[in-house]
C-alpha cells in the first residue's frame, strides 16, 4: 500500500481522505514568522498521514459599522492586531467595498 501512495505522490495525483485532527501554529523558518497548517488522519490501510501545509496567508473579513469611519476603524484594528500578534511584524490589511442588498 505504501508503495502504491508513494506512486499517486510521485505523480502528483490526488490522495482523498478526510481529515480529523486539523491545528496550526506560526513558526519561525529562517527567521520568518511562517503560518502551518496542520492536517491528520489516517488512510485505509491505517497508516498515519500528517501533512503541514505552508506558504498559506490567513485572512478574514470585517464589517465595518457604518457609524465609524473606515480611517479610524483601520487605525484601531492596526492597534489591535499588533497587540495580539506582538511576534508576528508584518500583516496586511486590504479595503474591499461591497454593497449590501
Amino acid at each position: 500500500m505504501t508503495a502504491i501512495f508513494q506512486q499517486y505522490l510521485s505523480n502528483k495525483q490526488p490522495v482523498h481522505f478526510m481529515p480529523t485532527i486539523v491545528s496550526d501554529e506560526v513558526k519561525y523558518i529562517n527567521r520568518v514568522s511562517t503560518y502551518i497548517l496542520h492536517i491528520n488522519d489516517c488512510l485505509i490501510n491505517r497508516k498515519k498521514v500528517i501533512m503541514n501545509i505552508i506558504g498559506i496567508k490567513p485572512f478574514f473579513n470585517i464589517i465595518v459599522p457604518k457609524e465609524i469611519s473606515l480611517f479610524i476603524f483601520k487605525t484601531k484594528l492596526v492597534k489591535i492586531i499588533s497587540n495580539i500578534l506582538r511576534s508576528v511584524s508584518k500583516f496586511e490589511i486590504k479595503t474591499i467595498s461591497t454593497f449590501l442588498l
